[in-house]
């Protein structure tokens, strides 16, 4: 009866203390949501000094979890978000490869403006182009109203035969690369002699990767999404105009629709129309007017990673005031 009783005491005062240090706990890592902030106006330029849509900024040191101490640019590179007054550290990022951080003495009495901060490429992240010979997104990289001016260089030629010899080798080749962009290289790619390639992209995404590729890359996007992008042909006429079905992107670029407007003698002719897209695929854009819809801006998920394609060649649009947004937006966001 004694040890029975001894037992009972000793646990009754163990579960005692820890309650006690457990609610200790508890309370001293509970964030207060009564700390007062006030509205910060900050403008973002992308690395060509132009307004930056799309750009998240954010409080680096939160004092409790709110939605409040982030907020995204719009089409005029601005975005107000909340903070606590004194000296505080915020960032602004888009995508993997371009942030900038930076100070503000936030004011309680005061409107808080931040002087307009561009964004910085980081160098560490390794970019590489894929030449073919349909389109140029090595030209559209380096444009200066882009300037994405460090990235590596290869052709699909040499990695198709790289994926032939050695699928493995390869996909390490690959790995080394946080951003892939792949140029459209025309109906040739519909043929088997890349199918090993199109399975290396696929598990370069699969593990992280970032793809961008335009126009007949929706090859490989058959060969990744299997029961996926099966064509049906669509023939357009050069007047047709881009509609945006993202409002997000809406915003960030300042528009909802824009027509074609290329000044490159290979503009495009027609799109390819497709009903069975991946379950989990996102659409940014379609052609205005078109039913059932042609989409032209399709964001594709596999693994951890994705593969953004444009039904269309991205140096078509480079030099549209409008479209151009478009180019920038998504080359900078991967």
């Amino acid at each position: 009866m004694k040890n029975a009783l001894r037992f009972f005491s000793m646990f009754f005062i163990a579960l005692i203390l820890v309650i006690s240090i457990t609610g200790c706990k508890k309370s001293e890592s509970s964030p207060t949501s009564t700390v007062p902030t006030y509205p910060v106006n900050v403008t973002v330029l992308n690395a060509t000094a132009q307004p930056q849509g799309g750009v998240l900024v954010t409080l680096k040191v939160v004092p409790y979890a709110d939605p409040s101490f982030e907020a995204y640019t719009d089409s005029l590179g601005k975005a107000t978000l909340q903070s606590p007054a004194g000296n505080q550290v915020f960032i602004a990022k888009i995508g993997s490869a371009y942030q900038v951080q930076f100070t503000l003495n936030v004011s309680a009495t005061a409107t808080n403006i931040v002087p307009p901060v561009t964004l910085v490429r980081n160098t560490a992240i390794k970019v590489l182009c894929v030449q073919a010979s349909a389109e140029q997104l090595e030209d559209v990289l380096s444009d200066p109203k882009i300037g994405f001016t460090s990235f590596d260089l290869t052709d699909i030629d040499t990695l198709r035969l790289r994926a032939d010899a050695d699928s493995a080798g390869l996909l390490t080749y690959l790995q080394q690369y946080t951003l892939v962009f792949s140029d459209c290289d025309g109906s040739t790619e519909g043929d088997q002699e890349y199918a090993k390639l199109s399975r290396v992209y696929g598990r370069y995404v699969a593990g992280g990767g970032n793809m961008y590729g335009g126009h007949y890359n929706y090859y490989h996007l058959q060969r990744i999404w299997t029961s996926s992008y099966q064509v049906q042909n669509y023939s357009t006429a050069a007047t047709d105009s881009i509609l945006l079905t993202d409002t997000d992107i809406s915003k960030f670029v300042g528009f909802t629709s824009a027509q074609w407007n290329s000044t490159d003698s290979r503009n495009l002719s027609g799109y390819e129309k497709f009903t069975d897209l991946p379950s989990n695929a996102k659409v940014y854009g379609k052609i205005k007017g078109i039913s059932p819809a042609v989409y032209v801006i399709v964001e594709n998920h596999i693994g951890t990673g994705k593969y953004l394609w444009t039904n269309y060649h991205n140096q078509d649009i480079k030099d549209d005031p409008k479209l151009i947004k478009l180019v920038q937006y998504f080359l900078l966001s991967l």
